[in-house]
């Protein structure tokens, strides 16, 4: 499927602008329309964490002051995107424009991010989300699950300081034999067919409930697409290590694969490679759920 439509939710990232400069370059490169989300808190939501006791006067100051903070984000929001827009060339347009140019538009909403976030990334090709700093205000958590859990849409995380220029270019899947890394590579064609360089690393219990990585090798040869394949072994570390440091050997700028392929129980319980990723990745992720 090609990826005409991408969403880049940038409320809660105050601090970086990853998410925003990849959702773009990817735009611009896919000659896709970008919608980048601004969701502002409502000032009358802030009343609800004001203690007992405050006079009417008092509330009034708390919200006002919560006013000025949303119109403030908001005005940096779009100071970032127009500037970001003008840097790599994409059109300001409300909607796709005829000559399949790369457009991009922001819009801005109040309530709660997650929730805009679930509902309208159904209809966009791709998420590009981000990873929090420490001097962002809002987490992006519960955004970043919206989008993975919500949607059935895939999902690309950006790390803070993650490059877009070449991303793309020499990607390595994680690959477990599971439903969710088949849908992963499957989701993943649109960057699989313009990579110079793509090696299939098998993770966890590969073939033994699913197809091998040799098996994705031969599958996206049947769409043209050349790749190797190879095996890893976590030893001493974890899968998340693991994987990881197979990309960084491999000098990869994307990694691919399925997302939360364990229960929710058992990820509470055991913990699950898919947060260690997101936590640990200095490259961009593109995961599907």
């Amino acid at each position: 499927m090609a990826i005409k439509t991408i969403m880049v939710p940038m409320s809660g990232l105050a601090g970086s602008p990853a998410p925003l400069d990849a959702a773009l370059a990817v735009g611009a490169r896919l000659k896709a329309h970008v919608e980048a989300l601004h969701v502002a808190i409502d000032p009358r939501d802030s009343v609800a964490y004001v203690g007992e006791g405050m006079t009417s006067a008092m509330i009034e100051d708390v919200m006002a002051s919560a006013e000025r903070e949303a119109n403030e984000r908001r005005l940096r929001a779009e100071e970032r995107f127009k500037a970001a827009c003008e840097r790599t060339g994409v059109t300001l347009a409300e909607a796709p424009t005829p000559d399949a140019a790369a457009t991009a538009h922001l819009t801005e909403l109040v309530g709660r991010e997650e929730d805009f976030v679930a509902s309208r990334g159904r209809l966009a090709d791709l998420i590009v989300s981000g990873r929090a700093e420490a001097d962002d205000n809002v987490s992006p958590t519960a955004t970043m699950e919206a989008a993975l859990m919500d949607t059935g849409r895939p999902v690309l995380l950006v790390p803070p300081g993650g490059a877009a220029e070449n991303l793309g270019r020499s990607i390595v899947v994680g690959w477990n034999g599971s439903h969710e890394s088949a849908r992963a590579v499957s989701a993943a064609l649109p960057f699989l067919h313009e990579a110079e360089r793509i090696e299939i690393l098998e993770v966890e219990e590969a073939g033994k409930h699913g197809p091998t990585a040799g098996d994705v090798v031969d599958y996206l040869a049947w769409h043209g697409i050349k790749a190797t394949s190879r095996d890893i072994q976590s030893g001493p570390r974890t899968v998340a290590d693991s994987l990881l440091s197979a990309a960084s050997e491999a000098k990869a700028d994307m990694v691919v694969m399925g997302a939360y392929t364990r229960s929710r129980l058992r990820r509470l319980i055991f913990g699950g490679v898919t947060g260690d990723v997101l936590q640990s990745a200095s490259v961009p992720v593109f995961l599907k759920h």
